[in-house]
């Protein structure tokens, strides 16, 4: 005869939906936390050019890469798109951070419920 120990107890299928759930949950602040790494690099590669253009002693045309191509522009154009690049690279982090917060807080939620049931 085998005796059922005590760790055996009986998962549901709402319990396990729940699991699938934060496993998900968690599969998605991985990769949150990896597009953040990634805004946060090109943030600071666009304040390195920033930085890079303001010392730069060539005051006519600069290259400035759009998509596969690099184009001669003004500092000033050079300037003004660094800016802007920054200022979206900026909100896309924060969007970022933002859901961050929000899978973070149900992944607390979910292991609040598996706690309260399962301990």
């Amino acid at each position: 005869m085998t005796a059922k120990s005590d760790t055996d107890m009986h998962v549901s299928f709402e319990d396990q939906q729940k699991i699938n759930k934060f496993a998900r949950h968690n599969a998605r602040l991985d990769d949150i936390v990896e597009e953040l790494k990634s805004k946060e690099n090109e943030l600071q590669a666009l304040e390195d050019a920033e930085s890079d253009l303001m010392l730069s002693e060539d005051k006519d045309k600069v290259p400035f890469r759009i998509g596969d191509v690099f184009v001669f522009v003004s500092v000033d154009d050079a300037q003004q798109m660094i800016e802007e690049k920054k200022e979206n690279v900026s909100l896309d982090a924060k969007a970022l951070r933002d859901q961050q917060a929000a899978v973070k807080q149900m992944i607390t939620r979910i292991k609040f419920i598996f706690n309260s049931k399962f301990h």
